[in-house]
């Protein structure tokens, strides 16, 4: 009798161990099949991974930098969190603002809203682009369809949902919290939260001076780096 209950109990030990060394780790949240050969992001141990990093010979995809994995990671999370807005239903994606102005965006904003875009056409929602004019510009320098001219885009564009989202600067990095808002009754369908150190986005993102002008005054710092990030291009 002590025999015939070994086997079970090794078998029993065996899936168990299997099921635990085939736990996901939250932070391969980009993993997928490519060609029939599985691919994922370096993101290894720690979720709050600092640097982003992306192997194009592995994938063998078009290559990918650091903004446009966090714009996916970011659109994974708003497709998890979703629970109203079907696949179907026309998505616009708006660009991302900085928290302290809402009239405001800098390079990092514009590319991410792109990234963003790019990122749920990847889960097939479907997407409207907004910045496609109504009429081709045909001049000496190219031939151009987008713009951000309000008075050549269209006006009547059937969409209910809009990705809006802002930005926050800090000393250590950015802060990004995005959320899918139904326009005919502001309700909230989709939310994301996200923190991202400035080493990871190191193309974008630069440290502050010890003496740096903002919003016409003059701040002094004792160290560099001592105040918030500022955006690569930004005039302070």
């Amino acid at each position: 009798m002590i025999n015939r209950l070994v086997v079970p109990t090794v078998i029993l030990a065996s899936l168990t161990l299997v099921a635990c060394t085939q736990t996901p780790n939250a932070a391969n949240n980009l993993a997928f099949s490519n060609n029939g050969k599985f691919v994922k992001v370096v993101d290894e141990d720690q979720v709050y991974q600092h640097k982003l990093a992306y192997d194009i010979q592995a994938v063998g995809i078009s290559p990918k930098g650091q903004v446009n994995v966090w714009a996916e990671k970011l659109v994974n999370e708003l497709v998890l969190q979703n629970d109203a807005l079907r696949p179907d239903e026309p998505l616009l994606i708006s660009t991302p603002v900085m928290a302290s102005n809402l009239n405001t965006s800098n390079e990092l904003g514009l590319q991410l809203q792109q990234g963003l875009l790019a990122a749920f056409h990847a889960h097939e929602f479907n997407l409207v682009d907004l910045n496609v004019a109504t009429n081709l510009r045909a001049t000496e320098q190219g031939e151009f369809m987008l713009s951000r001219n309000w008075e050549l885009l269209r006006s009547d564009l059937p969409v209910a949902h809009v990705l809006v989202s802002t930005m926050t600067l800090t000393p250590e990095g950015i802060v990004f919290n995005g959320r899918i808002v139904n326009v005919t009754n502001n309700r909230v369908v989709s939310a994301v939260q996200s923190f991202v150190a400035a080493s990871s986005l190191s193309g974008y993102l630069q440290p502050s001076e010890m003496i740096e002008s903002r919003s016409g005054l003059l701040y002094r710092h004792e160290n560099k780096g001592d105040s918030r990030y500022t955006v690569l291009g930004d005039k302070l």
